[in-house]
């Protein structure tokens, strides 16, 4: 008979149900640990599935009134055993979750309250700085103040009552308030010292003003305080025939910048000209945009029509964003905008920045793409900051932490474009990377990201203030047009409304393709590859257990039980990547989960899309990580593994894709061969396999006829620096060297490398050949994180790398170039070149081991081309 115990609140559970304390506590840990799953639910009857430490049990548990019956598998004789008691557990608390109460409705700001409150801030800013203020010999003269960072804005007071006048900071340039927390400081500074009254009767405003008018979104006009000269107030006259002069007037108003000059007594704002400047410029590029082809035979790749027309778009604009979705190639957009600008607008140089691990996938890209050098910032102070002086390669490659540390240089001697890979560093508009990255004066800006921009619209500010500071300034204003506000909380944003005025706004400056719109255009398969940097405590571990390969790999020879220890080693190696948990059981430290999340959530924006995705993992814990995260964003999925009946496995199939709701697939290998998941276009592999055939098989469950995409996306997680880096570069050897060394279905008691069957080695090779690799290279230069905001430390580095069958259409950079097309036989040159390969892997692992590198001395393969005998030769050091 099943147990069946009363079912109210955890104190009763623990005093009336459970007999044994113990049993109660230990089922504790295991929900604390996440290893009690929920995998089920019909009406009243719910499934679990418990990890202990040598087998999983399924716990069944049907709710009846005051009732809870349970059922577990494990066959213990106690009235209630642990996994019970973890399910009953784990039921009570999802029951028990406090539901949200649904917040009071947000409301829009009227301009005024919004113009109230952001004056109010900026005064309380003023009262907390300590600044220091140079005075004028007269109060409306220019007055300097310097900030307890060194920096000096000049100003000019025109009313001490509003507050209002003229200040050279930033903020003053865009907020349309007239004022600024340095005017509000200086008035407020003269009242509390002088009798501001009598000095206004004593002095006059000095000069006629020509400024740009914040309250006006910052139209040329002129102020005077007292009659001018009647030159001068002709001069006016002749020119300002209404109070503002408008841009189809900035013809005419060049003779009037001319004779001014004349006049001691006119000042003109410097932010006059600057405008004027960029009104013409504009005219200019757009004026060139109809006279000018794209030369697109400067680029080594063809080009799908919607990537021409991307470039196209970016061409001609002093800077814009290219957001299209995760895999339709935005860096080969960005070269390619690059080059072609270079020779239209004669740039000198070029500044990516992008995440760390990205810089030499960045100059592999662009070496490939076109006939221009790539430089990659790294190395010590002086020999970064030579780079940025001298260096003549037209692309400058750094990272967003080098930026924050160099940024001075940059200043100095800044670029003729930025292009901006992964911006999302900079969506916190206050950070100081965000700060820094602005700060570069540059004269062309091009931001690719595949984020969709549409959920955050402060982190869209703070990109757009890149790109342009005008186009969506001020803040406060933006906010005030789009954000519903929850006015009890201070800046707490409830909701968004015109969007679709947003979006009409900003569609000169952003281009965002879907890959439903091009289906057509792209190949059958792309394959991306997400590198990911592993945890401190991920690193410690991975290094320990490749230590205690040292020994096995420095026998010569290896017997059955050296064999296996080296498979368990390197397995626990790629477990460690995924999570700490599957190593230890105890601990949950997964960078690659972020990730996951990131790119489901963000990138691929699946539960406002409805998008469905296949994941895999080798190991069905870490799918049940996975599936806890899931449910906590309430995402409804299904999961396969071995365990799940073959006769069952036809109703997740059908749950997947009858139900809407349901989004994710989660499958171990159980589900790399024989169904058929075609109702996805996206799978992604938490973790890659040793065997290439086992992720084609992979691929291969949505690769299928009735699929309705016409182009599939593959996702792999790469931990960098780590034993899955090195099988993203050499798993084409699985079958060639590994299988000759490491079978786990060779008996043999001994391997010995220099005569293990050749021919069977070269047979295998022939079979899986591949195009070459390239290796996933790390970035090792130091970041000085006392530099760093924890900010900026805690945001994720979205590094997104693209493969396709022909051309890279990379988002980010390619890892690999896959072709999924057979391969043609190998010629022995390139079987001794695979094998070589073999060598490097070999010597990869053994360097994570012990530190060193086998002897290069003598070491290599040789391929006899009359016999087809091979030869491998290497020296392990100490013999």
């Amino acid at each position: 008979m099943n147990p069946v115990f009363p079912f109210k609140d955890i104190s009763a559970l623990k005093s009336a149900l459970i007999k044994s304390e113990s049993v109660f506590r230990k089922g504790e840990r295991l929900v604390e640990s996440d290893m009690c799953l929920q995998t089920a639910q019909d009406g009243r009857h719910y499934h679990f599935i418990v990890e202990d430490r040598f087998d999983d049990f399924k716990v069944q548990a049907e709710i009846k009134p005051d009732t809870v019956h349970t059922n577990c598998e494990c066959g213990s004789v106690l009235d209630c055993c642990s996994h019970e008691a973890a399910a009953l557990i784990a039921l009570y608390h999802k029951l028990d979750e406090p539901k949200d109460e649904p917040s009071s409705e947000g409301q829009a700001y009227t301009r005024k309250e919004m113009i109230k409150r952001v004056l109010r801030e900026r005064r309380e800013k003023s009262e907390k700085e300590e600044y220091s203020i140079e005075y004028s010999d007269t109060l409306y003269g220019f007055h300097r103040i310097k900030t307890t960072t060194g920096k000096i804005y000049e100003i000019t007071i025109r009313d001490f009552e509003t507050e209002d006048g003229y200040c050279s900071c930033p903020d003053f340039k865009t907020n349309k308030l007239g004022t600024c927390k340095h005017l509000i400081f200086a008035v407020n500074e003269f009242k509390s010292r002088y009798s501001v009254e009598k000095l206004i009767r004593k002095q006059r405003y000095p000069f006629v003003e020509i400024y740009c008018d914040p309250h006006n979104d910052y139209n040329i006009t002129y102020f005077y305080q007292t009659e001018p000269q009647s030159e001068i107030k002709q001069l006016i006259e002749k020119y300002f025939s209404e109070r503002y002069i408008m841009p189809d007037q900035y013809s005419g108003f060049l003779k009037f910048l001319n004779e001014a000059l004349n006049f001691k007594s006119i000042l003109i704002r410097p932010e006059v000209r600057v405008k004027i400047e960029k009104y013409f410029e504009e005219q200019f590029i757009h004026n060139l945009s109809s006279d000018t082809a794209p030369d697109f035979s400067k680029i080594r790749a063809d080009l799908f029509d919607y990537q021409k027309e991307g470039v196209f778009f970016s061409l001609f604009k002093y800077s814009n964003i290219i957001a299209d979705e995760m895999g339709l190639g935005k860096t080969l957009q960005a070269i390619s905008t690059a080059v072609l600008k270079k020779d239209i607008y004669d740039l000198k140089r070029t500044l990516v920045i992008c995440p760390a691990s990205l810089k030499y996938q960045w100059k592999k890209e662009i070496e490939r793409f076109c006939d221009e050098k790539a430089m990659i910032v790294e190395g010590p102070r002086e020999v970064r900051h030579a780079i940025y002086r001298k260096s003549a390669d037209f692309f400058i490659i750094t990272n967003y932490e080098a930026v924050l540390r160099d940024v001075t240089v940059l200043r100095k001697y800044p670029p003729d474009m930025i292009i901006l890979d992964e911006a999302q560093r900079i969506k916190n508009y206050d950070t100081k990377t965000s700060h820094a990255v602005k700060s570069i004066p540059k004269k062309h800006a091009l931001v690719i990201t595949g984020t969709p921009l549409e959920n955050r619209l402060l982190d869209l500010y703070s990109i757009m203030n890149f790109i342009d500071p005008e186009i969506l300034a001020p803040q406060w204003e933006f906010s005030m047009n789009h954000c519903y506000f929850d006015k009890s909380v201070k800046n707490k944003i409830t909701g968004y409304f015109n969007l679709q005025q947003l979006k009409k706004r900003l569609s000169d400056v952003i281009i965002r393709r879907e890959k439903s719109e091009v289906f057509d255009q792209l190949p059958s398969v792309q394959e991306v590859t997400v590198p990911v940097e592993m945890h401190p405590d991920q690193q410690v571990i991975h290094a320990g257990l490749a230590q205690t390969l040292a020994p096995i790999l420095a026998k010569k020879h290896k017997t059955i039980y050296d064999m296996q220890r080296i498979q368990q080693i390197l397995m626990s190696m790629r477990m460690v990547c995924d999570s700490t948990y599957l190593y230890d059981k105890e601990t949950n430290i997964s960078p690659k989960l972020d990730e996951l999340q990131e790119i489901l959530f963000e990138k691929l924006d699946i539960k406002n899309k409805g998008k469905k995705v296949i994941i895999f993992s080798e190991w069905k814990t870490m799918l049940r990580i996975i599936s806890k995260m899931l449910n906590n964003k309430d995402v409804t999925h299904v999961m396969l593994s071995g365990e799940v009946a073959v006769n069952k496995r036809g109703h997740l199939i059908d749950e997947f894709a009858g139900n809407p709701d349901c989004l994710v697939f989660l499958s171990t290998e159980a589900g790399g061969t024989g169904l058929n998941l075609q109702f996805a276009d996206t799978v992604i592999n938490f973790d890659l396999p040793w065997n290439p055939a086992k992720k084609n098989q992979r691929i291969g469950r949505i690769n299928r006829i009735g699929q309705e995409s016409t182009s599939i996306t593959a996702i792999n997680l790469v931990s960098l620096n780590s034993i899955e880096s090195k099988i993203a570069d050499g798993i084409v050897l699985k079958q060639s060297l590994f299988d000759a060394v490491l079978n786990e279905g060779d008996m043999t008691d001994e391997v010995d490398f220099s005569a293990k069957g050749r021919s069977t080695f070269i047979d295998q090779v022939q079979k899986l050949l591949e195009p070459s690799e390239t290796p996933v290279e790390m970035d090792d230069e130091p970041v000085e994180w006392d530099a760093v905001e924890m900010a900026d430390s805690e945001e994720a580095m979205d590094a997104v790398t693209t493969e396709t069958e022909a051309e890279s259409t990379s988002d980010s950079l390619p890892i690999t170039e896959k072709s999924h097309h057979k391969a043609e036989p190998p010629k022995l040159d390139e079987i001794e070149t695979t094998l070589n390969q073999g060598m490097q892997f070999l010597n990869g692992v053994f360097k994570m081991a012990t530190g060193k590198e086998l002897i290069s001395e003598g070491q290599g393969i040789s391929v006899n081309h009359d016999t087809g005998e091979v030869v491998m030769k290497f020296k392990l050091p100490g013999f």
